[in-house]
């Protein structure tokens, strides 16, 4: 039998380690009860990745700051706190430092123009989005499109710098209904927001493996070996999926054999984003020239100009080069005359505007438009290298 000193020292050290070394449940707060994203606030807190108020609150509707859901992400996917510091002017020292610092390393999350973060500062529906798709290493700047995006949202336009991702995120289902019918990309990102989302993307289910046999011409059909010993999978990607190879929009029956693929499926159970690496093909090279304009002129039609075949190429962009040229000031005579290649009709003047048009249809220099208008093959290959050149060092450089 213990005696009596010895109970008065053994007891209160187990209290100790009951209260102070086991962990305990959070208390749920009050003011999510009934709310939207109840569930996924209940999730979140018991697996100890969001935390309430002192007051025992959780505040639902309230905004998120950029430093705190760099924490929730930090901690949600294991991006522990080094200890190394980031080049963010203004994080210096704040309580989030090393979160901040781990999550830019994994280009996770980005700084603005001026070399700040603002770890204080709401964050907007955008940039919430913007950071949950680059956990999913989708949406990232590397990736280039050729393909036409019906806007789901009427208030977001394709100039928009988030506008790829949040077509991603909203294929993905990833975002809450009441996002709807505008998006609002500037509007504030609330608590509930970033528990709904954030549960939604840790619940999609991603295959990533390798491609077994090319897919038959006009098929959407993939053979995967998964990573590991998995036993190999069919995906049928439907039409409304994004397929990517080598950062490139593309269909699924240009994959290769052997590609690297990792499929994301969307909260149906569907793949809604699939991107695949392996070996540049010539496909790739023109598919990467028609995302330099921006898909104004498909891989096909760039083929048949390098080929010499411009009359097979016209026909498909006059309406638009026609419009173009009117908005320029050319007259319609003049624009006629230019689309059937009557150059004896214009002037000098007339045949630099065409170049501004066509420069500015494509997206390229006017120096290539000229030459590609003039046929002057040897000049485009020749100012396509130096475009291809300085993309690839302002790339390198940034």
């Amino acid at each position: 039998m213990l005696s009596l000193n010895y109970r008065y020292i053994l007891y209160p050290l187990l209290l100790f380690l009951f209260f102070f070394l086991t962990p305990l449940a959070q208390a749920m707060p009050a003011d999510i009860d009934g709310h939207w994203a109840e569930d996924s606030i209940k999730n979140l807190m018991a697996e100890g990745i969001l935390n309430g108020y002192p007051d025992g609150s959780f505040r639902p509707d309230q905004s998120i700051t950029r430093a705190e859901l760099a924490k929730i992400l930090a901690v949600a996917y294991g991006f522990n706190p080094s200890g190394r510091k980031v080049q963010f002017s203004d994080t210096e020292e704040h309580w989030a430092e090393e979160y901040i610092a781990a999550l830019a390393k994994a280009e996770i999350i980005t700084g603005y123009p001026d070399g700040k973060f603002k770890p204080e500062a709401p964050i907007t529906r955008a940039e919430m989005v913007a950071m949950l798709t680059r956990l999913l290493k989708v949406g990232t700047e590397e990736e280039q499109y050729t393909i036409d995006f019906a806007p789901t949202y009427p208030d977001l336009a394709e100039e928009h710098w988030a506008f790829y991702q949040i077509e991603l995120a909203a294929k993905l289902g990833l975002l809450p209904r009441y996002y709807a019918p505008d998006f609002g990309p500037s509007r504030l990102a609330s608590r509930a927001d970033t528990a709904w989302m954030l549960q939604q993307l840790r619940n999609l289910k991603t295959v990533r493996g390798q491609v077994l046999d090319q897919p038959e011409a006009g098929t959407s059909l993939l053979t995967i070996q998964p990573e590991g010993d998995g036993e190999i999978q069919i995906a049928v990607v439907p039409p409304e999926a994004v397929v990517f190879r080598n950062n490139i929009t593309t269909t699924p029956e240009a994959l290769m054999k052997d590609d690297q693929i990792t499929i994301v499926y969307n909260r149906n159970g569907e793949p809604a984003v699939v991107k695949a690496f392996g070996e540049v093909n010539q496909k790739d090279l023109l598919s990467r020239l028609s995302a330099m304009v921006k898909g104004k002129l498909t891989p096909e039609q760039i083929a048949a100009i390098l080929a010499g075949n411009w009359d097979e190429v016209k026909e498909g962009i006059n309406g638009e080069l026609y419009n173009q040229l009117l908005n320029l000031g050319l007259t319609p005579e003049e624009a006629e005359s230019i689309l059937v290649q009557d150059w004896a009709y214009l002037d000098t003047v007339s045949r630099d505007r065409l170049a501004g048009a066509l420069s500015a249809y494509l997206g390229i220099t006017k120096d290539l438009s000229g030459a590609i208008l003039a046929r002057d093959w040897e000049m485009i290959k020749e100012y396509a290298r130096i475009e291809l050149t300085a993309m690839a060092l302002s790339k390198i450089l940034s």
